[in-house]
């Protein structure tokens, strides 16, 4: 397809967008170009990295999703990487933020605690965080009982792992930590990781393992209780 069609009906598209900042337009232009058949070409997270020179700018492309309808999907390979669906818009599910004291009542609520490391923290952008257990990009409502608090490092980890993930939310640890338990990070050797990426590990040497790191855990969650 000629690119000066594809920008022009890029143009009209962005116009039922309404204003869109420089860096939503920039990130939608390139998923748009990225191609010339619906759904477009994957474009990986470090060139859109590089060209937005914003580090959270998956935060813009979820405003993208959600609060304006844009059919953009994220998937994981080497990489998070993303792409227009289709020049179609989706229902529109604006993201509402808690006020002050509805977060100040939920950090509370939890002990200042976040749900899943169960670790102490301060509320702030390094610390305790508010976070939809169900994101909105997944369907998740803006209603008290979607949220939870998080520490920042937990969110992180949820996002990463939210990212082109299609399995029941409600099957998640990291978003129902207190009804499917704690998630328990496990550390392994490289080559053993190898041998099983390669399906040369034997069973019986993950089941050890996993028994090893929880008892780690109950030992360290142990001594922070006494």
């Amino acid at each position: 397809m000629d690119v000066s069609r594809k920008q022009n009906e890029f143009a009209a598209f962005a116009k039922k967008l309404g204003n869109l900042s420089s860096v939503k337009s920039l990130i939608l232009e390139t998923l748009w170009m990225a191609g010339d058949q619906f759904p477009r070409n994957w474009v990986k997270s470090e060139r859109l990295l590089a060209l937005t020179k914003q580090k959270y700018f998956d935060r813009r492309i979820r405003e993208l999703n959600d609060e304006l309808g844009c059919d953009i999907e994220t998937q994981y390979q080497d990489g998070h990487a993303y792409r227009l669906r289709s020049a179609l818009l989706k229902r529109k599910n604006p993201r509402h933020y808690l006020t002050a004291s509805q977060k100040k009542l939920l950090f509370k609520n939890s002990g200042y605690r976040c749900q899943v490391c169960n670790k102490v923290f301060v509320a702030g952008v390094k610390g305790l965080q508010a976070d939809h257990k169900i994101p909105l990009i997944r369907g998740g409502s803006q209603e008290e009982g979607n949220w939870q608090a998080l520490c920042n490092s937990c969110n992180v980890t949820k996002r990463s792992v939210c990212a082109g993930c299609d399995l029941d939310c409600l099957q998640c640890p990291l978003a129902f930590p207190e009804t499917l338990g704690p998630l328990v990070v496990v550390r392994i050797p490289k080559s053993l990781a190898d041998k099983a990426r390669s399906g040369q590990v034997k069973l019986n040497q993950v089941e050890q393992m996993l028994l090893e790191a929880w008892d780690e855990y109950e030992a360290r969650k142990k001594k922070e209780n006494c």
